[in-house]
């Protein structure tokens, strides 16, 4: 009993406690625990009431931040349009090199293909073969080749990127122009295996093996099966592998197309090798038309092979297109006659006078082109091999339409030149005559013109003079022939994106006096004002870079408070910018400004090397991002090059007083700061000078505060200029040292000509402009850059319209109208 009720002691306390607890804790009178059930009731049960009809819809708007997660939501494009739009490579040539036959292989058909490598044993490469871009050797290890064939096509990921894959050893040689018109009549979606078969139904390395892109897929995925592969040779085991590995047999039709292989029969004749038997087989259509030849014996063979087939392809486009001539001759046209060339499109006619066609003109001697300061140039270097070009074709076309003896070889383009009857009727008379014309020669170029069609090439206009015999004794015939290079075809490259590279961007400003600083500061003011613009969205960060040479303490001071400006409105975009700087040196400011900058930030990212007179809208950073490539292009644009201010203002003063405008200096404010004018005219009259700040005194122009006007009238696009450029620090570092310490250049342009590897985009760009600004033109400058200095220096005036009508202004007269006028 005792131990009863201890326990319930222990037991009931603590629950007693903890109730009373609780109650003391609970609020008394709203619980519903002191409230009775009727009236619980009545509580949960209230009466609904309707108030949607004064629901509104407030929907909440997400601050989306422009730092960090700027990408989120963004559609992410393929950098190659290729790849967005699954446009593959359509053939890939793949060589199992044993000899010096590889090298001779790839200089044939590797200019006819779109991609060629060659695979081979390390033990047997030359140092020929050793020269090749496209080698990768391998190490047999006591394995067949094709196991490491097989695994180099899967790491360089060739069976992702071609539709067809051609598989040969370098001892065959493939006709480059049957091979593509092979593939491109044939479908490579189902796989399929092309060539040559035995009677096990394997395939034939010495004929060449044509793969699809699914078979070679397959053939990827399933080359473990291979490596128990055992063969008497390496050619023996890839043929084994593909058919075990792919399950497929090598067929010779295919979607109404034919595998044609020629091989020759091997005896011991002299001449048994193929380059002494070419021109026998030369007759022979089945051995034209063949796709692979085999077998090579010597690097002599594949060229013979080659030329031949070169000259075989030639004659069958030549054919083509005197078909299609005679075709298009005989169809019926509105105007009564096909176009010329037929097949080119026709000469579009100017809408009115103003925009008719500018042609050139040339001589033995000179020509004279479309340039505003000075139009007469020495025929040389390039124009100098065109006109001899053209001169040489319009010859043969003379003297074999004519039949005159001809003391030249040339090639026929008869379907690119037109003779007409009515330009030439000095010429057509003595035809009805009866005079030997092979008593006619040569004498030289009288004269021609020349033009360049974006639609139809350049076309050529030349007057040849003929000497010809007559009863009179020697008289001159002028023959006047009209020729066209036309555009064959374009292509499209998958190598080049078609959106703009998503990387960092450093712009490089070189100053080394207190006019360039100014400009530089203009600039990064500039560049500040953009970010606080909604649609100025930078997803990689923009660095600006002013490189300092040669310049006291005291003028940072502006350049620092720009940069700090710069700092604090565009934090959200990932702008900053630095001051670097330089060594004094006689080193071009702009070279030693990218070797430093280069250097300290890196080789991965676009620099934008401007001029410090320079003024870019927001626009231009996206077409520098989307014109420069990596290893593929540097972009050169053609500025906007303002006109002297002075000038551009004294000529509409002049203008709006003859036209008696009263308001003259409402009509017209032309933006510059008087203190940053230059005008240096460089002419030995210092009147004109006098004149032009006389002119300027009567109405002083505005601050320079707005944007420069893209008009002909306050500036031109300079092809001369090439101040600004953009390119990866990697293919600066590239021609770098291409760089002469001691030589003095006028720009960067130089070090990128020549170079097979990195192209050069050329193209006018309204988005930046240059302000007027005095250039220096040393004499130590080359040649070619000197003179492009001059003809910039002499441009950059002002129009010849504004200089003659400030030349021939009486200044007396017009003070006395500006003072009528007050």
């Amino acid at each position: 009993m005792l131990a009863f009720i201890r326990l319930i002691t222990k037991i009931g306390i603590p629950i007693i406690l903890g109730c009373l607890i609780a109650l003391y804790l609970l609020p008394s009178n709203n619980s519903y625990l002191f409230t009775c059930k009727d009236a619980f009731s009545k509580r949960v049960k209230k009466e609904f009431i309707d108030t949607a009809k004064d629901w509104t819809v407030k929907v909440k708007k997400i601050n989306v931040s422009t730092h960090g997660n700027t990408n989120k939501g963004k559609v992410v494009r393929s950098r190659f349009i290729a790849t967005e739009l699954g446009i593959k490579e359509k053939l890939i040539v793949i060589i199992l090199g044993q000899s010096s036959l590889s090298v001779a292989l790839n200089n044939s058909i590797g200019e006819h293909i779109p991609r060629l490598h060659v695979f081979a044993d390390v033990s047997r490469i030359d140092p020929d073969m050793n020269t090749l871009g496209n080698l990768s050797p391998y190490k047999p290890n006591g394995q067949h080749a094709h196991i490491h064939i097989l695994n180099g096509i899967s790491n360089m990921t060739f069976h992702e990127n071609y539709d067809w894959f051609f598989l040969l050893p370098d001892t065959t040689y493939v006709n480059p122009f049957e091979l593509m018109r092979l593939v491109n009549g044939i479908n490579w979606n189902n796989p399929t295996a092309i060539g040559m078969s035995d009677k096990e139904g394997k395939c034939l390395l010495e004929a060449g093996i044509l793969l699809s892109n699914p078979a070679m897929q397959s053939l990827i995925q399933q080359r473990h099966i291979c490596n128990s592969v055992t063969a008497s040779s390496d050619a023996i085991a890839l043929e084994m592998c593909i058919h075990h590995a792919t399950n497929l047999s090598c067929v010779r039709n295919y979607q109404n197309k034919q595998f044609r292989w020629w091989k020759v029969e091997e005896n011991n004749r002299v001449d048994s090798s193929i380059h002494e038997s070419i021109s026998n087989l030369s007759s022979n259509n089945i051995f034209n038309q063949s796709l692979t030849v085999s077998s090579l014996l010597s690097d002599l063979d594949a060229r013979s092979l080659h030329n031949h087939f070169v000259n075989v392809e030639i004659d069958l486009m030549e054919k083509k297109i005197n078909g299609l001539s005679d075709t298009i001759e005989k169809l019926t046209f509105d105007d009564g006659a096909p176009t010329w060339p037929i097949g080119i499109n026709p000469i579009t006619k100017p809408p009115n006078r103003y925009l008719s066609p500018t042609w050139e003109y040339f001589t033995e001697s000179y020509i004279f082109k479309n340039n505003p300061v000075e139009n007469r140039y020495p025929l040389e270097n390039d124009d100098l091999m065109d006109v001899k070009e053209i001169i040489v074709a319009a010859r043969r076309f003379i003297e074999k339409k004519f039949k005159i003896t001809a003391d030249f070889e040339g090639e026929s383009l008869d379907h690119l030149i037109s003779f007409n009857h009515e330009e030439n009727q000095k010429f057509t008379s003595l035809l009805e005559g009866e005079y030997d014309f092979s008593t006619m020669s040569f004498s030289k170029l009288r004269q021609g013109y020349r033009i360049f069609n974006a639609q139809r090439g350049m076309e050529y206009i030349v007057d040849l003079d003929y000497s010809f015999f007559t009863n009179n004794g020697g008289e001159i015939v002028p023959i006047r022939v009209r020729l066209i290079r036309p555009i064959h075809r374009t292509q499209l490259l998958n190598q080049v994106p078609y959106v703009k590279e998503d990387t960092d961007l450093t712009i490089v400003i070189g100053v080394q006096n207190h006019i360039e600083m100014d400009g530089a500061v203009r600039i990064i003011n500039k560049h500040a004002s953009y970010c606080s613009i909604p649609t100025f969205d930078e997803n990689r960060k923009t660095l600006i870079v002013v490189a300092v040479r040669s310049l006291p303490a005291n003028y940072f001071d502006d350049i620092t408070r720009s940069l700090n400006h710069l700092r604090n409105k565009c934090k959200q975009v990932s702008t900053d910018g630095a001051i670097v700087a330089l060594k004094d040196s006689d080193t071009m400011i702009q070279i030693a400004a990218m070797n430093e900058v280069v250097d300290r930030y890196g080789q991965q990212m676009v620099y934008l090397l401007l001029s410090p007179h320079a003024d870019y809208s927001k626009e231009f950073m996206d077409r520098v991002r989307i014109n420069t490539i990596r290893h593929f292009q540097v972009f050169f644009p053609i500025p906007f090059v303002q006109f002297n201010p002075l000038v551009v203002n004294a000529d509409k003063i002049i203008n709006n007083l003859a036209s008696e405008h009263e308001n003259v200096q409402d009509s017209f404010k032309q933006d510059i700061n008087e203190d940053e004018l230059s005008l240096d005219l460089l002419v030995e009259d210092q009147e004109l000078i006098k004149k032009i700040l006389a002119i300027n005194e009567l109405y002083p122009i505005a601050d320079n505060t707005k944007e420069i006007i893209v008009h002909k009238d306050f500036g031109f696009f300079d092809t001369n200029d090439f101040s600004c450029l953009s390119l990866y620090g990697s293919d600066y570092l590239a021609v770098r040292k291409r760089i002469e310490e001691k030589s003095k250049i006028y720009d960067l342009s130089s070090l990128f000509l020549n170079i097979d590897d990195i192209h050069f985009l050329r193209t006018i760009e309204p988005l930046i402009k240059i302000r007027s600004y005095t250039r220096e033109c040393s004499e130590e400058f080359p040649k070619q850059d000197l003179e492009r200095c001059y003809a910039s220096r002499k441009m950059s005036y002002g129009s010849k319209a504004q200089l003659a009508n400030i030349v021939f202004t009486d200044l007396a007269k017009l003070k006395t109208r500006v003072h009528l006028f007050l």
